[in-house]
């Protein structure tokens, strides 16, 4: 949050047409009990408002708006024989970002309370959770449509609206971030005036009008949009690592490339610096001779996008790994799936939908949830083992295989393969049969036996249904366990 021009803030604050929710005003006030239901009321109300920020201003006359200065020093204020600022931190949850400002303009002393609002949950002070109606300071609990649109708020309110860096000036901003790449991917021509580059920036929410005369950029903006990705501190350990091994397992690692620039700077480069390294196999390609990648190029591009959009940006301690072995390539991010593995395909959630959607419109992944789709349908035509995935307590991993025929696949494999060619047939609105299955996994019509055992076991492990109970085995047909 950082202020570094509290003068400047106090000055932009005044120019608000009216004392609002998440603005109020007061002369003297050192009351702590008071000022903690403020600012349990202030940052209930931001949230609300959609703002980012919250300020309870100590020396303005309230009405007039005249400046009169304050006797108020927050950080001299005590509750008892305890110093204000700590006191308020066990009284305050969930834990807030609050800066308490004690300064001087013209002569006359000013304190400002600056509240960043909660992330997870209304805030409550002493056990009661407050809010502002008007410019009136009341109970939650006693506005229920308050409390059930506040309840909404704060689960909109994500890691991407945060701030990385403020108090930026125009040219740190075009310093710090790639406003070449927001133009280029968008197909849209870069104007020639930067106030309406920094604009639509703002609109994107990648930078906001910190009040002080300057920007502050938001961790949305620091994660698509960095130079370097070393300037901003809340995304340092979020950027992309890539492996690649000698063999089959971890033993012998042939290098180690860790990625420096933002998702939306670097992906296209990325994406190259993957599929040069994945293994590849000879193939005739129209008479040509030609080395064709094991894996789909657009399935390795979704389950990376999807990857990067879906990860947790709140764990500690790094950003999504892409592994290259000699038979299969892994990409895991930090974060369990908000969705059981089974509905992957079909479900639609996301837990960072601010950058979702940046990066839909910028043309980095397909239209909301609909990648996975599509990289399941690439990995069937090119009759690849369906891939894995594995959700974990803090992540979630997606495996893609190199080429395997049916006969060494495992009983595991032509498990997975089974159930997901006949959710991508339901999504399709059509059903699975043994005939698809059979085309699915390149076998002969003969061969209708072994697909037969497939689909048994299928059933027997619930994870397909007859599409009619009262079918015959003849033209059988089945959709997956969840749609019977």
């Amino acid at each position: 949050m950082a202020i570094s021009n509290p003068c400047a803030l106090l000055d932009r604050l005044l120019r608000e047409p009216t004392e609002s929710e998440w603005l109020e005003f007061k002369h003297n006030q050192s009351n702590t009990k008071e000022i903690g239901e403020y600012i349990s009321a202030l940052a209930n109300a931001a949230m609300l408002a959609d703002k980012d920020r919250a300020f309870l201003v100590f020396g303005v006359e309230d009405g007039s708006r005249k400046k009169v200065g304050t006797t108020v020093r927050l950080k001299k204020l005590k509750n008892g024989a305890e110093n204000f600022e700590n006191w308020l931190t066990h009284l305050i949850e969930p834990r807030l970002m609050i800066e308490c400002l004690d300064f001087s303009c013209d002569g006359q002393d000013f304190a400002i309370i600056v509240i960043e609002p909660s992330y997870q949950r209304p805030v409550r002070f002493s056990g009661t959770e407050y809010i502002r109606v008007g410019e009136n300071k009341k109970k939650l609990a006693d506005f229920p449509e308050h409390e059930r649109a506040l309840w909404l708020a704060t689960g909109r309110r994500k890691f991407e609206h945060a701030v990385a860096l403020t108090n930026q000036t125009e040219d740190q901003i075009f310093e710090k971030l790639d406003a070449e790449v927001l133009y280029t991917l968008s197909g849209e021509p870069r104007p020639s005036n930067p106030l309406e580059i920094l604009r639509k920036m703002q609109v994107l929410g990648v930078i906001n009008d910190n009040l002080q005369g300057g920007r502050d950029i938001t961790n949305l903006g620091a994660i698509l949009f960095t130079k370097d990705i070393n300037a901003f501190p809340s995304v340092l350990n979020k950027s992309v690592r890539i492996i690649k091994y000698a063999g089959r397992t971890k033993e012998k690692a042939e290098f180690e490339q860790e990625g420096r620039r933002g998702y939306a700077v670097g992906f296209a480069g990325m994406m190259r610096f993957i599929m040069e390294r994945i293994p590849k196999e000879e193939e005739y390609v129209s008479g040509v001779r030609r080395m064709v990648p094991h894996y789909p190029e657009t399935a390795v591009r979704e389950v990376l996008a999807n990857a990067l959009i879906h990860q947790d940006f709140t764990l500690t301690g790094g950003g999504p790994v892409v592994e290259i072995y000699a038979d299969r390539l892994e990409v895991t991010n930090p974060g369990n799936s908000l969705i059981v593995p089974d509905r992957m395909i079909d479900e639609r959630r996301s837990r960072n939908e601010k950058l979702a959607s940046t990066m839909r419109d910028l043309g980095l992944c397909e239209e909301r949830g609909g990648g996975l789709d599509k990289a399941l349908i690439a990995i069937e035509r090119a009759k690849l083992p369906a891939p894995e995935f594995n959700s974990s307590k803090d992540s979630m991993r997606v495996v893609l295989f190199s080429p395997r025929p049916f006969s060494k696949m495992s009983k595991q494999d032509k498990q997975r393969a089974c159930f997901h060619h006949c959710v991508i047939r339901w999504l399709q609105h059509d059903y699975m049969s043994n005939a698809t299955l059979r085309e699915r996994f390149s076998l002969a019509p003969e061969e209708y036996q072994a697909v037969s055992v497939v689909i048994s076991e299928a059933l027997k492990a619930g994870r397909i249904v007859p599409a009619d109970p009262h079918q015959g085995r003849r033209n059988a047909r089945y959709v997956p366990y969840w749609a019977g």
